[in-house]
């Protein structure tokens, strides 16, 4: 996890996506009633972004990454969209499609892994190279109801979860033209409807199922269940201020796939997003 930059998580800020927007929320001064939106986008203040990306292809933002030091936000959207938006100036320096794209993460290289679910160009898992918007993955690879992707520099493995698996890839050829990716491990989870994959530590991931939260020992490869949240069922997105006693923000399905809140926890609190329909959390771990 990245450094806090002098800005501790308690005291800090979320960024969350749903609906066609993305917002950052400082999520201790605020009004008692109404989030403190500090800084927000949505596909229209990109001057680069083409008509049909900003009309169609991010109604259904569904990921909201930081990367580059909070400078750059890595984001996807169900309807389509793959961006990664300059944060200060509020355009894009990459776009591309993938069908019903879940979930992203950057990888070394100037590449990005992109999760595509339930679609019948989906379902995979498709790498870009960054500096080339609009054109087609340079290589992808079927995964059923592709949801989460989490990179490992440490064991240089690209971890993806599906639908009833956690898989591991290997980077090949990966200074070429042509990179692919080498399965070189998979594991059953305990239950089915795999949808969001987080860092809990560098020998830990965090999993959200259908009907539980799990955490992963990558040494052990086992799966047990997550105490803080316990046997929670749809959470959507999650997000850990670090491993040692964490404070948690999560989003947790209310209307189908959605909600219109933000849980936290240590301590317990709720923030009211009426505006959007939320669904995914990250805590913003840079200056503002």
């Amino acid at each position: 996890m990245a450094g806090c930059k002098g800005i501790s998580p308690l005291d800090g800020s979320v960024i969350a996506c749903g609906s066609d927007k993305v917002i950052l929320v400082d999520v201790k001064k605020r009004n008692t009633n109404s989030p403190n939106i500090i800084w927000a986008w949505q596909p229209s203040d990109a001057r680069s972004l083409p008509l049909t990306y900003k009309q169609k292809y991010f109604n259904k933002i569904d990921e909201c990454k930081p990367i580059a030091e909070g400078q750059k936000i890595m984001i996807t959207s169900s309807t389509g969209g793959v961006a990664i938006i300059d944060k200060p100036s509020k355009d894009v320096t990459f776009f591309s499609y993938v069908a019903n794209a879940h979930s992203i993460e950057e990888l070394p290289h100037a590449r990005v892994a992109v999760a595509g679910s339930h679609h019948d160009h989906g379902n995979c898992i498709a790498i870009f190279n960054t500096n080339r918007s609009g054109m087609e993955p340079v290589y992808k690879i079927r995964l059923y109801a592709a949801h989460g992707l989490v990179w490992d520099s440490n064991r240089r493995l690209l971890y993806a979860l599906g639908d009833d698996t956690l898989k591991a890839y290997k980077l090949m050829d990966w200074y070429t033209e042509r990179p692919k990716l080498k399965l070189y491990k998979e594991w059953n989870l305990k239950d089915t409807g795999g949808h969001d994959l987080v860092r809990f530590s560098s020998r830990e991931l965090l999993v959200t199922t259908r009907d539980n939260v799990w955490i992963f020992n990558k040494e052990m490869e086992e799966f047990n269940i997550f105490k803080p949240l316990g046997h929670k069922k749809n959470i959507k997105g999650l997000s850990i201020s670090g491993p040692h006693n964490p404070r948690i923000a999560f989003v947790q399905a209310e209307e189908k796939w959605w909600s219109h809140h933000i849980h936290l926890t240590n301590p317990m609190d709720t923030l009211s997003i009426p505006f959007m329909n939320l669904y995914k959390v990250r805590w913003w771990n840079y200056k503002y």
